[in-house]
C-alpha cells in the first residue's frame, strides 16, 4: 500500500465513494473524507497489501464504521443515533461486569467518547461490530479504573483496536452459554407478570418507553421505574442461581452474566412471545 492517507485516498478512490454511497443513509451528516479516514487507519492497522484492499474493506462493518465516522465529522444527529443503539445495551453490559457500578461505568466511557470523539473512535477500525468494540473498551475501563489504577487509562488511536476479555476454550464457552441460558430462564419465568411485558415491548420489540408504558396502563415513570426493578431483580436472580444451582464461583458467574448479556435477551425472543401470550390470554 502507499505510504500515507493521502497515497490511499487516491489510489482507492473509486472505491471509496462506492462505498460512501453504499452507507451514507446509515449514518446522518456522514462525510466522505471522515469515512475515508477511518477505511485508511483500518487497512494501515491491518496491514493490507493493495490487491486485498476492496475484499478486506467489504469484510468491516462498514454502516458501523460509517456511524463512527460521522461522529468523529462532528454530526450531533450521528452521536444520537450512536446513543440511541449502543446506551442500553452498553450499560447492560456495565451492570454485568460491575453490578451497581456499571451503569456509571458506561455514562462515563460514553461521556469520554463525546468529548474527543474526533481522536478516541479513531481506534475503531470496523473488523467487529460497534457494540463488541463498546463492549470491550468498556471492559478494559473497569478493570483499569476498579482494579488497578482507579482511572481511565487514554486510549491511543494508533494503537491496536481493544480486545474482548480473554475466552475460555470452545468447549468452557459453550456450557457457559448453556448455563447462562438455563439460568436466564429461571429468572425470567420468577418475574412479575407486568416486569416481563415491559421487558418484552422494550427489548425484544424495540418500543419506547412511553410506548410500552401505555400498553401496559401505566404511567411512562412508572414503567421506568419497573424496568429498573426488572433489571435489577433479574441480575440479582441469575447470580443467586449461578452460584447456589452450579456452584460457580465469582468470576464463572460474571462470564456466565456477560453470556446473557452478549446473546441471553436477545435470544429470548421465543420465550417472550409464548409469555406475553400467556399473560394477555
Amino acid at each position: 500500500m502507499g505510504s500515507g492517507p493521502d497515497s490511499f485516498h487516491t489510489v482507492h478512490r473509486r472505491l471509496i465513494e462506492q462505498l460512501f454511497h453504499e452507507v451514507r443513509g446509515e449514518a446522518p451528516g456522514l462525510d466522505q473524507e471522515s469515512f475515508a479516514t477511518l477505511l485508511g487507519r483500518s487497512v494501515q492497522k491491518a496491514g493490507v497489501a493493495d490487491p486485498n484492499v476492496s475484499a478486506y474493506l467489504r469484510g468491516l462493518r462498514l454502516p458501523d464504521l460509517a456511524l463512527a465516522a460521522a461522529c468523529i465529522g462532528g454530526s450531533e444527529a450521528a452521536w444520537a443515533k450512536f446513543m440511541e443503539k449502543a446506551q442500553e445495551p452498553l450499560r447492560a453490559a456495565g451492570r454485568a461486569i460491575a453490578g451497581d457500578r456499571g451503569e456509571e461505568l458506561a455514562d462515563g466511557l460514553f461521556g469520554e467518547l463525546y468529548a474527543a470523539r474526533q481522536t478516541k473512535l479513531l481506534s475503531y477500525g470496523g473488523r467487529s461490530s460497534l457494540l463488541g468494540w463498546l463492549r470491550a473498551v468498556l471492559y478494559q475501563s473497569f478493570v483499569d479504573r476498579f482494579r488497578s489504577e482507579k482511572r481511565l487509562v487514554p486510549m491511543d488511536p494508533d494503537g491496536p483496536e481493544p480486545t474482548a476479555p480473554p475466552v475460555p476454550d470452545h468447549v468452557e464457552q459453550s456450557e457457559s452459554a448453556a448455563i447462562a441460558s438455563r439460568a436466564l430462564n429461571q429468572a425470567l419465568a420468577a418475574l412479575p407478570p407486568r416486569q416481563k411485558l415491559l421487558l418484552d415491548f422494550y427489548y425484544f420489540h424495540g418500543l419506547t418507553l412511553r410506548e410500552a408504558a401505555a400498553l401496559v396502563k401505566v404511567h411512562e415513570a412508572t414503567a421506568s421505574r419497573e424496568l429498573d426493578r426488572a433489571r435489577d431483580a433479574l441480575r440479582k436472580s441469575l447470580t443467586e442461581v449461578l452460584r447456589r444451582e452450579h456452584r460457580l464461583d465469582d468470576e464463572q458467574v460474571r462470564r456466565c452474566l456477560l453470556a446473557a448479556v452478549e446473546g441471553g435477551l436477545e435470544v429470548r425472543k421465543d420465550w417472550a412471545a409464548r409469555s406475553t401470550a400467556q399473560e394477555r390470554s
